[in-house]
């Protein structure tokens, strides 16, 4: 198996399964998906996945200004989200590099037909965590970092 490197996250499946941002979107739902978006954004910063967040519903446009940028999608009136995503698995040349999280069981079947990788909602919230913590325990040894190399430089090495 390839190395997973795309993660495809149905978005409105995710807003509906954590119950927080499933609260929020009943009265917000602008609040809802931006939150999502900001929660997501570490997983393509820290560089394992190129993140791509579809949601259902024609909102703003679904290209980043950077070609670093995660991009956030929005299906277009004549098609929903699950289509956005089977469409770009299917379109795909190695789709068994891409992990799409869903909670939607007919989608899942569809993209795993197509070659896909699947993850749950839950598993995405474990694998914002786990970078989370990755990055506030390198933040957290920086400083004793730098102070070595204080004490190096001083000496002379």
């Amino acid at each position: 198996m390839s190395a997973l490197k795309y993660l495809l996250i149905d978005g409105h499946s995710v807003l509906f399964a954590w119950s927080e941002l499933r609260t929020l979107h009943q009265r917000k739902p602008q609040s809802a998906r931006e939150q999502l978006i900001k929660k997501v954004q570490i997983l393509h910063d820290s560089g394992k996945w190129k993140v791509t967040l579809v949601f259902d519903g024609k909102t703003r446009g679904s290209e980043p200004s950077r070609p670093q940028e995660m991009i956030i999608a929005y299906a277009s009136e004549d098609e929903t989200a699950d289509s956005l995503i089977e469409r770009t698995v299917g379109a795909f040349s190695h789709p068994d590099r891409i992990c799409v999280v869903t909670n939607d069981h007919a989608e899942a079947q569809t993209v795993i037909s197509l070659g896909a990788h699947i993850e749950s909602a839950e598993w995405l919230k474990y694998e914002i965590e786990s970078c989370e913590n990755q990055v506030q325990s390198a933040l957290k040894s920086l400083p004793k970092k730098l102070s070595l190399m204080q004490i190096d430089i001083k000496r002379g090495h």
